[in-house]
């Protein structure tokens, strides 16, 4: 399997900070030192609770566009890593919600994020925003246009979507990797924090066993240890929450929890 360099142990755990509101959102409170305060405290529960990476969105910014947001969503989330990198050592992933490719790396070029997370890279997905086509061919003329080195992390069968029209899922996973040229796979459940089939996990692993697998919703500590053996990647959001409710902040103790785990650690 091809190893990704930021990560120096697997099974890994990604976990996410869902940054609030940004400017110009529906939900925005009107003060940006409060995004960035909320956003730091969660990358350091993440970092002290054993974290491998973890991944910068904007989570709270719904609706969301189909592709391009706004020019101050991009420069908050510019402003919200760079704060990060400042008070944290983790390596940083950029998802611009909800298809936002372009922008997130062009914002992990600029701020120096190792990674980015596209939902729809390959075919074309039905989603609350309408029908999201992928993107494999503009990111990577971008990627070389920069000369970049940033891993792109994609989605098979993203959440909160459905295929526009019926596809096997092995057939997606191969052609995201090798037509799309996806560094990384994702399987995820229906939604935000949904469970993962594990059926669907295998699939993905065994069609496409030279790239690293990541979960992307849905995992507890109880499920953990039955993916285990087909997920490299646990990119975890909803479960390190405090109480386990996604508009609470990140918990340490349950980073830690997780952390154990996947690291051949006992439970206390």
């Amino acid at each position: 399997m091809k190893k990704l360099p930021f990560i120096t142990r697997y099974p890994a755990l990604i976990g996410m900070v869902h940054l609030q509101a940004l400017p110009g959102s529906p939900g925005f409170k009107g003060s940006m030192n409060d995004v960035l305060e909320h956003a730091v405290a969660d990358a350091r529960a993440l970092e002290a609770g054993g974290a491998e990476a973890m991944i910068i969105e904007n989570f709270w910014d719904s609706p969301f566009p189909k592709n391009q947001s706004p020019p101050v969503t991009v420069s908050a989330i510019t402003v919200c890593i760079k704060e990060i990198q400042r008070n944290c050592s983790l390596p940083v992933g950029v998802n611009i919600l909800r298809n936002d490719a372009l922008s997130a790396l062009s914002v992990a070029e600029a701020a120096g994020a190792e990674f980015i997370r596209v939902n729809v890279l390959t075919y074309a997905m039905v989603t609350d925003q309408g029908i999201i086509e992928g993107c494999s061919y503009v990111l990577s003329r971008l990627k070389a246009s920069l000369g970049s080195s940033t891993a792109v992390f994609a989605d098979v069968m993203v959440k909160h979507a459905a295929p526009l029209s019926p596809f096997e899922l092995e057939t997606a996973a191969r052609d995201t990797a090798e037509r799309g040229g996806a560094d990384a796979l994702i399987v995820s459940g229906s939604g935000t924090g949904m469970p993962i089939s594990l059926n669907d996990a295998r699939r993905v692993k065994e069609a496409v066993p030279g790239l690293p697998l990541a979960s992307g919703s849905g995992i507890t500590p109880e499920t953990l240890p039955v993916f285990m053996p087909y997920i490299d990647l646990f990119i975890i959001g909803t479960a390190l929450k405090e109480k386990g409710k996604v508009e609470n902040p990140v918990d340490t103790e349950r980073v830690r929890r997780f952390a154990r785990i996947l690291t051949g650690g006992t439970e206390k």
